[in-house]
Formats: structure tokens, sequence, C-alpha cells
């Protein structure tokens, strides 16, 4: 329930943080740099779990 309601309680003492386990981490932080490049050439990506999604295209570490 509270991950789902997270923006109400931004600007309270508050904050939702999710945690993934080590291997998902070392995966995200190697797609950060190519997320950070696609949004720099205009393109809408985000992460979603241990999957980079460039317009709509899975891209995986």
């Amino acid at each position: 329930m509270v991950r789902k309601l997270w923006k109400e309680l931004d600007g309270t003492a508050f904050n939702v943080f999710e945690q993934f386990p080590p291997d998902v981490i070392m995966k995200r932080r190697q797609l950060v740099p190519k997320m950070k490049e696609a949004r720099r050439l205009g393109k809408r990506a985000y992460l979603a779990y241990d999957t980079l999604y460039i317009d709509g295209t899975p891209v995986r570490a």
C-alpha cells in the first residue's frame, strides 16, 4: 500500500526506497550510463527492475 502511494510522502519526513538483490543492483549500475546516453540523445529511457527500456525496446545488461 505504501509503495503505491509514495508520491504522497513527498515533503514529509518519510522516504520509500526500493531494495533490490545485489545481482540486480550490479545490472542496474551497468545500465545507467546507457540510459543517460539515450536520454541525452532525446530518447525515452527508464529502468524497470533489471531491464533498461529505450523507446519501449528492452535492453538487458
